[in-house]
Parts: C-alpha cells; structure tokens; sequence
C-alpha cells in the first residue's frame, strides 16, 4: 500500500502562474478540439476551460494541502495521491484507445475524445454519489467530507450508470450511432477499471474480509488505511496494532478479472456480427466478476440491501451488497441485449438498424 507517491511544493511566488499556465494548456487543447468539430469561434471555449480549470485546480490545490483558500503565507505542499495518479492513468489509457479504436471501425475520433471527458465527469460524480446514498449516515454527520474524492469512496456501478446516461444523450444529440461507439469505448472501461482498482489497493480502500493468515495473496494494511480503521472500529483489532489483520487482496482479484475480460473483448472484436456485442459481452462477463469479488469483500460500509430488517439480516447469504444486487441487473442487461442482436442478425435485413 502506497498511498502517497510523493509531494509537490509549490512556491508562494510562483504557484499562482504555474496553475494559470496548467489552465490554460487545458483551456488551448480544448478549443483546439472545438475548432476540429467544427466550431467556428473557440476562443469562447478557450476562456470557459481556461478560467473553469484555473478554479478547479486552485481549489483542490488547497484541499489537498489543507491551507486556508486565500492564504499565501507558506509554500503549498500538494500530496499526489497513488489513487488519483492511477485514476488519471486509467483515464489517459482509455481516451488514447477509444480513439484510436474509433478511428479504426471508421468512426469519429475526435467526437469519441470529446465524449470521453464527459463520461469521467459523470462517472466521478455517479460513483461518488451511490457510495454517498449508501453510507448517508456517516457524511451527514461530517458534509464536508463528501468532495474528499482523493481518499476513495467511489463505487464503480455508480459511475458506469452515470456514463451511460450521459453517452447516450451525448451521442443523441450528435447523431452518433450508441451500439456502434459503445463497442469502441467498452474495452476502454474494462482497461481503466483493472488500472482503477490498483489505485483501490494503493488508498486501502474495497478491502477484502478476513483471510488465513498462510495464505500466499494475503494483504496486510498499515494504521492510515480505511480497512484499518474500520477493523479498529469493529474491534477485530487493537489500537496499536502494526496492521490489519490478513485480508483478501479484493481490488487485485477485480483488476485481474478486468484484465481478463478486455483481453476478450480484443479477440472477439475481429469475430462480431452486429454492433453492441461487445458492449454486451462486457455486461455477461463483469457481472459474474463483480459478484464473485463482493463475496470476498469486507468493507461492510458499501451497504447492503436489506440491511434495514435488522441486525439479524446484516450477514445473511441472502442479503446482497448494493452492487451485488446491480450486477443481477446488469447481467439480464447483458443476456437481454446479446440475444436481441443475435436474433438482428439472423433476421435478414434488420442488422444495420441494431446499430441505431
């Protein structure tokens, strides 16, 4: 577990420009991108991103450094979390291969890198806000603690529904065909959640319940992991104690099986029929995966469904965590929609408009 990579300091006299000229890299690559989707007057554009990035990277600046927000009076020390260093990655891996992907099915990349954008803004703030729902009672006594963003607290089925949202209204409204750039941006998804959960396992986060302790993947957090404090508050620990008690490795299990699965969506892309298998397949396939690790899991915080009966239901086999309940629907989803396009294609003639 790693949770800080290393720390930035930043200057009091030159911090300010170093965050305007971050700004307005975006601000430039982002009107860049306007004007090759043919918007005839980026320099709007240039200054909403310029101005809104410069806000944007100033304010979390100072929640990581933990200032006050008009303070100048020391250098600025910006811890870069491995957690969001890895997200960042997982979010750059994805934006080059759907674009890449995109341009090689004869599809607009450009719209795809742009669409991408919004899909992170919604699958942050949808993921950030079922595991908000699901833990309510904990931020309500600590609102802030609701834009901690940087120490985890995300669940991934929230931010997929959210990106789905937004995809299909983006590409609505571009006259993208949604079956046909889903298959070009799922592997991406599948590529960045395996890089995601290693960010997970670096912050401690979506541990895994107890294991022997001989067993060879055991894991094994230090006192400012989450699955430390939490086996603190359960009393399964004492304070004091050098580490969590031997834990199953969740978040590598999740990534693997994540690695897997994009693995197979590479090779069955060259043998699809009709568009939306991959999208499909994706769904068969992480369903299982995700059920199979929440058996694992032991951060008892995610929630569980039926946890309003009572105590005596809180450890029930029946009662399901909010994502092992999601996955019963995402895989019917998956079956639903793979055999609907397997019936498209044997229908003569009707293939093509699958694609719509």
């Amino acid at each position: 577990m790693l949770p800080v990579l290393f720390s930035i300091t930043l200057g009091v006299s030159w911090a300010p420009f170093a965050l305007a000229a971050a700004a307005l890299a975006v601000g430039a690559w982002q009107a860049r991108a306007a004007r090759q989707a043919g918007e005839k007057k980026p320099l709007p554009v240039f200054v909403t991103w310029s101005v809104g990035s410069f806000a944007v990277f100033y304010l979390a600046v100072r929640a990581l450094d933990g200032q006050n927000l008009f303070s100048l009076v020391r250098p600025i020390v910006v811890p870069l979390h491995t957690y969001g260093l890895l997200i960042a990655t997982a979010f750059l891996v994805g934006l080059w291969l759907a674009g890449r992907g995109a341009r090689r099915q004869g599809l607009d990349g450009e719209r795809v890198q742009d669409l991408t954008f919004w899909i992170l803004i919604a699958g942050m703030v949808g993921s950030r806000i079922l595991f908000i729902v699901v833990n309510w009672d904990d931020y309500a006594k600590d609102p802030v603690s609701v834009f901690y963003f940087w120490k985890g607290g995300l669940v991934f089925y929230g931010g997929f529904l959210g990106a789905v949202l937004v995809s299909y209204v983006y590409m609505k409204k571009h006259g993208m065909p949604f079956l046909a750039y889903a298959d070009v941006l799922i592997p991406s998804v599948s590529i960045g959640h395996a890089i995601g959960r290693l960010g997970c396992f670096a912050a401690g986060c979506c541990w895994g319940g107890a294991c022997d302790a001989h067993f060879a993947l055991a894991a094994r957090f230090p006192p400012e992991a989450l699955a430390y404090q939490s086996q603190l508050a359960q009393h399964l620990i004492s304070a004091g104690a050098p580490t969590t008690l031997p834990i199953h490795p969740t978040q590598l299990y999740e990534s693997l099986g994540e690695l897997v699965i994009f693995t197979v969506l590479t090779l069955w892309r060259s043998r699809k029929r009709i568009d939306g298998e991959l999208l499909a397949l994706w769904l068969i396939l992480y369903a299982p995966l995700r059920s199979l690790v929440e058996s694992f899991r032991g951060d008892e915080e995610r929630g569980r469904v039926f946890n309003f009966l009572g105590a005596w239901a809180k450890k029930a086999w029946w009662n399901l965590s909010t994502s092992g309940l999601i996955s019963v629907g995402i895989l019917a989803a998956g079956l639903a929609l793979f055999i609907w396009l397997r019936r498209r294609v044997a229908t003569p003639g009707e293939a093509a408009a699958a694609s719509a």
